[in-house]
């Protein structure tokens, strides 16, 4: 999701895997990267939403009035909600399915245009 968000808009991208190396204190680049960033998208799936960073980077982003995308794959709201309160954060947002990734890139390579232009 990361490169297609790089290769199509020109935006940069914090992926933990990637930007978190050894010795790296995790919540120090993780706030780093939550504040340095103009939105977050996070990847909901059964494996994910069981992880606690996954939704400290979505408070985190909705405490910094940041805009954060949901994108849920093999999850659905209702389960979500069920097994995590995790309606909390994502009601207020337009949480999107994998299958609306592309219309998502969409509008992100518009928002970056927009910034450039400014």
């Amino acid at each position: 999701m990361a490169a297609i968000i790089v290769e199509r808009t020109g935006a940069s991208a914090f992926i933990d895997i990637f930007d978190i190396h050894s010795g790296d204190r995790i919540e120090e680049r993780v706030h780093t990267g939550v504040t340095g960033c103009t939105e977050l998208v996070s990847l909901l799936t059964p494996w994910s939403v069981d992880r606690n960073w996954v939704w400290t980077e979505m408070a985190a982003a909705w405490t910094l009035k940041k805009r954060y995308v949901g994108v849920m794959f093999g999850v659905k709201l209702d389960q979500i909600e069920r097994d995590h309160g995790g309606l909390a954060i994502l009601s207020p947002t337009k949480v999107i399915t994998l299958d609306e990734f592309d219309d998502y890139v969409g509008e992100l390579g518009r928002r970056v245009k927009d910034v450039d232009h400014v």
